[in-house]
C-alpha cells in the first residue's frame, strides 16, 4: 500500500534509538515515487495529454516520557515532468517543510489534549481526511480534546486553522521552490465528534457538528450521523451517513444563505473463501445549486474531505468530489496474501442540471446539456512485494466514459474518453 506519512508512520516506527529511563525517541520515515499520465483532459480549458511524477519523503520522530508524547515530521514532496499548461497543485508539491509537530499530554485517565500541527483523519473521512493518495495531505493546527467518557464511548473536540501551503504559485511550484508553510487563522475550523462502539449486532454508531468560519463572512454548520458494521468474512456489512449544512456563504461577493445535504450509503458481503472477495454497492448523493442568484445557495461543500477510498483514482485524474453529484456504483475487492485489487464502476449524475461539475469545471446555466456526467472504472492492485512494509508496488488505471454533459457542456473539451495510468513504488524505514 502507497506511504501515507501521518498517523501511520507512527505504527511503524523503528526500535528505539535513544533511550534514558522514562524517556525514549524513536525514528522513522517513508518513500515514495510516483508516475502518473493521462490521455486527454476532461476539465474545460485544458487540452493534450498530461504526466506527473512525484516523490513523496516523511521523516519522523516520536519521543515519548511517561504519559506525555511528542512528535515532529518533516515532508519532501516534489514533482516533475508536468506538461505546458498543466496546473501543478498544492496537494503535489510542497518542498521540504514541517508536516506535523505536536505535544500529546495527559490531564487525567480519560482526558488528553493535542496541540500544535497535525493530521486530523477523523471518522469516515468523508469531511476531514490526511489523503495517502495526495502527495502533501492536508495538515491542520491548533488543539484537540480527547476524551473517552466511557468504555466503547470517544469524544473529539479540535479548534483549528488548515495549514497553508507556500509557495503557491505555478512558476515556484513548477521548480520545487521551498517556502514555510503557515496556518491560515482567517478560516478556523472547529468541531465535536462523538464515536459509540460495540452496539448490538456489531453495529458503531458516530455523531457530529463541524463548523467551518472564514474571515470572509463565511460560516458553515455540518451536522451528521453515521451507523455501520464493519465488513468480515462469512457476513454483511453496510454503512450509512446523513450529512446536513446550514449557515451562510460568500458566493460571488454576495452573501447566501446555505441549505445543502449528503448522503452516503453502502451495502456489500465478504465471501468466507480464497481471496476473500468483498462485493458492495454503493450510492452518493450530494446537493447542487438549483438556481443561480436566488439568496440561497444549495451545493454542499465537502471542507476537507477524502475523495479517493469512495469514488477512486485522484491525482491529476480524480473527476469525482462529493459536490453537485449522484453517484452509484459497485465495487469488487479481493486480497490474498500480499496482493489486493480492487474494481470499481460508477455511474455519475449532476444533483442539478443547471449548477457546475465542479471537477470538470463545466456549467450549462440552462440546463440544456442534461444531467449525466458519465460512468467512471477504476482499478488498482497493490502488492507488499517485501514483509513488514519494506517495498510496496501499486499500480491503476482508470477511465471515464463522458455522457452527455461531459460532452456538450459550453466548454467541454472535444476529446477522447481520458484513460489514467499510475505506477508507484514505496517502502518504510
Amino acid at each position: 500500500m502507497s506511504a501515507t506519512g501521518g498517523a501511520a508512520l507512527a505504527d511503524d516506527a523503528s526500535a528505539p534509538q535513544a533511550h534514558t529511563p522514562g524517556f525514549e525517541v524513536n525514528f522513522s520515515g517513508s518513500v515514495r515515487v510516483r508516475y502518473e499520465t493521462v490521455s486527454a483532459p476532461f476539465r474545460a480549458g485544458l487540452e493534450g495529454s498530461d504526466q506527473f511524477l512525484s516523490s513523496q519523503i516523511f521523516l519522523r520522530a516520536d519521543a515519548r516520557m511517561g504519559q506525555a508524547a511528542g512528535v515532529v515530521e518533516l515532508i519532501d514532496a516534489r514533482g516533475a515532468l508536468a506538461d505546458d499548461g498543466s496546473i501543478v497543485a498544492t496537494s503535489a508539491v510542497n518542498a521540504l517543510d514541517i508536516y506535523q509537530a505536536y505535544l500529546d499530554l495527559p490531564l487525567g485517565e480519560r482526558v488528553s489534549v493535542r496541540a500544535g500541527r497535525f493530521i486530523m483523519p477523523i471518522g469516515s473521512k468523508r469531511l476531514a481526511d490526511a489523503s495517502s493518495f495526495s502527495n502533501v495531505p492536508d495538515n491542520f493546527e491548533g488543539v484537540q480534546l480527547h476524551v473517552s467518557p466511557g468504555e466503547n464511548w470517544q469524544l473529539l473536540g479540535f479548534v483549528t486553522a488548515p495549514v497553508e501551503r507556500r509557495p503557491s504559485d505555478q512558476a515556484s511550484l513548477r521548480r520545487n521552490a521551498q517556502g514555510f508553510d503557515r496556518a491560515d487563522w482567517d478560516t478556523r475550523f472547529m468541531g465535536a465528534h462523538l464515536t459509540r462502539t460495540g452496539l448490538a449486532e456489531n453495529l458503531n454508531a458516530q455523531a457530529y457538528l463541524f463548523v467551518l468560519d472564514r474571515a470572509d463572512g463565511t460560516r458553515l454548520y455540518t451536522p451528521g450521523a453515521r451507523l455501520w458494521r464493519e465488513a468480515a468474512p462469512g457476513r454483511a456489512d453496510f454503512e450509512a451517513e446523513l450529512i446536513g449544512q446550514t449557515g451562510h456563504a460568500l458566493i460571488g461577493g454576495v452573501r447566501e444563505d446555505v441549505s445543502a445535504a449528503s448522503t452516503h450509503f453502502v451495502a456489500g458481503y465478504t465471501f468466507d473463501t480464497r481471496w476473500t472477495p468483498r462485493l458492495s454497492f454503493q450510492t452518493a448523493w450530494a446537493s447542487g445549486d438549483d438556481v443561480a442568484g436566488d439568496g440561497e445557495w444549495n451545493r454542499f461543500n465537502p471542507l476537507f474531505g477524502g475523495r479517493g477510498s469512495d469514488f477512486g483514482h485522484t491525482g491529476i485524474f480524480g473527476p469525482l468530489s462529493r459536490q453537485n453529484m449522484i453517484i452509484s456504483g459497485a465495487r469488487l475487492q479481493v486480497r490474498e496474501g500480499p496482493v489486493r485489487a480492487h474494481l470499481l464502476v460508477q455511474d455519475v449524475r449532476l444533483a442539478s442540471g443547471t449548477d457546475q461539475w465542479v471537477r470538470g469545471r463545466l456549467r450549462d446555466e440552462t440546463g440544456a446539456s442534461g444531467r449525466h456526467v458519465g460512468q467512471v472504472v477504476d482499478a488498482r492492485v497493490q502488492w507488499r512485494a517485501l514483509p513488514e512494509r519494506r517495498l510496496d508496488i501499486e499500480f491503476g488505471t482508470a477511465t471515464l466514459i463522458k455522457g452527455r454533459f461531459a460532452r456538450e457542456a459550453p466548454g467541454a473539451p472535444d476529446t477522447a474518453n481520458p484513460v489514467y495510468g499510475y505506477l508507484a513504488v514505496s517502502t518504510r524505514f
